[in-house]
């Protein structure tokens, strides 16, 4: 097969994946539209018709975001690679990376660097009107445009730093470790993200949050009484100013080794009575419980290993190269090129993941109900989340298949 028939399937597969989604959310859209079902699951919640309209009046502007911005985006992306996009990046790569003396990891770094700054470029003013006009119109933004700059400055440094090192760090084993870099990568990409999850409560998540103890009372006590009837080692409970961002609210716990923080958005503290947060809390140490996040670890050891040995299989296959305009054989052209064809694969199997999701979910809850004294409080503290999220509590049956988790 030529590089141009290649690049025509290519460019046919990704317009075809993004059609699927775009067909599900409008089906979903209309699904939801109709009076009688928003009736129907307001009579059942206990929505009233003004909440119920806010939630779909939000829904509609987020419907009507994500359509546009995901076609203008498919189409700088197919007209980037079509145009040889890719090719010019690795050009110019290697023009910059000969004038200081680079070799290839050096060029591989300097690839990579345009084509982020490519993104930001096509996906910060998406984001900024997100922020600042679909979310500020429905009362939920909280962020100012100097928090909003300020925290993709944050993301940035942090990304280039933590993302280089990675990736210098990755493109060495390609190049240096023979037909053994396909493990070896795969063992330090999993390694570096446990690393990552082990230091995020105490180094990574501090730059952009603000983290305060949880105050001497009812709320701390029954936290506490609950992590010890769970058997659950939590070493710290605190509050993160999520409210400078948004009101949307929720809690998590973090921590990879020994002791767990539990953490709280403030949002969430000033939404639910203390028992309703607890309640949220037993759902959130269900999944530790259970296992969830440790089986979750292990399905992505195993899935990163086998994305690995596909690349490595794959990897000296030209045509897929000048198919999207590079020169050749590369390992940050492996990493692009393979990331390229591989990420429809995700929409094929997204219906999976999200079927293992839920069951999880279920079985969270189910388990919050074991260690509660009645299920009164955490069916209070969903319904009160949803409705100052302003979610839709109605969805077409497919697209509930393939995206709700």
């Amino acid at each position: 097969m030529t590089p141009e028939q290649l690049l025509i399937i290519f460019l046919l597969i990704r317009f075809l994946h993004h059609f699927g989604e775009a067909f599900l959310s409008k089906i979903n859209f209309r699904y939801y539209s109709q009076t009688g079902r928003q009736k129907e699951a307001g009579a059942a919640l206990g929505i009233s018709d003004e909440e119920m309209k806010k939630s779909f009046s939000y829904s509609r502007d987020q419907y009507r975001f994500h359509r546009v911005s995901g076609w203008i985006n498919l189409i700088v992306f197919l007209i980037f690679v079509a145009a040889g996009g890719l090719g010019f990046f690795e050009q110019s790569a290697r023009a910059v990376s000969g004038g200081i003396g680079g070799g290839s990891i050096v060029t591989g770094l300097l690839f990579f660097a345009f084509l982020g700054i490519g993104n930001i470029f096509l996906s910060t003013p998406f984001d900024y009107y997100h922020t600042f006009v679909i979310e500020e119109k429905h009362g939920f933004n909280r962020q100012t445009p100097k928090g909003f700059w300020l925290d993709r400055l944050k993301e940035l440094i942090l990304g280039s730093v933590l993302g280089g090192i990675l990736l210098g760090i990755l493109l060495f084993i390609m190049e240096s470790a023979g037909n053994s870099w396909w493990y070896i990568a795969w063992l330090t990409i999993f390694g570096f993200s446990l690393l990552t999850a082990w230091i995020y409560p105490t180094l990574l998540a501090p730059i952009f949050n603000k983290f305060s103890p949880v105050e001497e009372g009812e709320l701390k006590d029954e936290l506490f009484a609950l992590a010890k009837k769970v058997e659950f080692q939590a070493e710290s409970i605190s509050i993160m100013d999520a409210s400078t961002r948004s009101t949307h609210g929720n809690a998590y716990f973090t921590g990879v080794f020994g002791k767990k923080k539990i953490v709280l958005f403030d949002n969430l503290v000033k939404t639910l009575q203390p028992k309703e947060i607890v309640a949220v809390l037993a759902h959130e140490l269900g999944h530790f419980k259970l296992h969830h996040v440790r089986w979750g670890l292990i399905r992505s050891f195993f899935t990163t290993g086998f994305m690995f040995y596909l690349f490595f299989l794959l990897m000296h296959e030209t045509s897929f190269y000048h198919a999207l305009h590079l020169s050749g054989v590369s390992s940050y052209g492996a990493l692009v090129v393979f990331s390229c064809w591989l990420a429809p694969l995700g929409f094929l199997f997204k219906p999976l993941g999200s079927l293992l999701s839920r069951r999880n979910e279920f079985a969270a809850d189910a388990f919050a109900k074991k260690v509660l004294p009645g299920e009164k409080d955490l069916c209070q503290a969903l319904l009160k989340l949803r409705q100052h999220s302003q979610s839709m509590p109605i969805s077409h049956p497919i697209f509930s298949a393939f995206y709700h988790s």
